[in-house]
């Protein structure tokens, strides 16, 4: 793993863990430079990390500060296993295969030919209410240990703890309609509305690590804007 991104985690663990108050100022980079034997350089490319994932922000002239948890805790990577982080959150396995990729799979993952995907279907439950249903695709190449047991936890920890760094989430949400089995999974009425986001989850260098359709059990969402 690169030395920014190590030290990239590091800062964001002592952040969460509560060692930088909110609002609080974050250490220079020659104060840094010193703490984690490394180079200016360095520093700057782990800050880059920080301030894209909401965990700081700069003021001209005036250094670093931490931002407080709604900045990072809103931003576009927390999962529901953020979310729910302290609730009985689980899981049921509908489905999980390795399936031969459709054209625009294939495209989207930049996949050569033979190469196949990881496909699986889950619930998501908080006190054993549905809270949505996931349909994931991800390339086997990226995960070759990736089993049935990892859908019982955060997918996205298992990315993570891979040593891969996740740059970024692309979403895109839309209303609607539930019916059938969908509707039957979420314990909705036939017909009713929801909201679906469709992620689009890349490692650094802009690899696509992860797509899945995300059906919600409910119709509202919360967004944080930063000025």
């Amino acid at each position: 793993m690169a030395k920014y991104i190590e030290i990239a985690q590091q800062l964001i663990t002592m952040i969460e863990a509560g060692e930088y108050r909110p609002w609080g100022v974050l250490e220079g980079e020659l104060y840094l430079t010193r703490l984690f034997s490394a180079s200016r350089v360095t520093i700057r490319k782990a800050l880059v990390l920080l301030k894209d994932k909401g965990y700081i922000h700069s003021r001209q002239g005036s250094g670093y500060y931490v931002n407080p948890p709604e900045f990072y805790k809103e931003q576009h990577l927390a999962t529901l296993s953020d979310r729910y982080a302290h609730v009985n959150l689980s899981s049921t396995v509908l489905e999980f295969d390795t399936v031969d990729p459709t054209d625009e799979l294939k495209v989207q993952f930049r996949l050569f030919d033979g190469q196949q995907l990881y496909h699986y279907r889950r619930i998501r439950l908080v006190d054993d209410v549905p809270v949505a249903l996931e349909e994931t695709w991800m390339p086997i190449h990226l995960f070759q240990n990736f089993c049935e047991a990892d859908l019982y936890g955060s997918v996205m920890k298992y990315i993570e703890d891979h040593h891969y760094m996740i740059s970024h989430d692309f979403k895109k949400i839309q209303a609607v309609q539930l019916h059938g089995e969908t509707a039957r999974h979420l314990r909705k009425e036939e017909h009713s509305l929801s909201l679906q986001i469709i992620h689009k989850v890349y490692l650094l260098k802009s690899v696509l690590a992860q797509y899945t359709i995300e059906t919600l059990s409910d119709n509202q969402l919360n967004a944080l804007s930063i000025r």
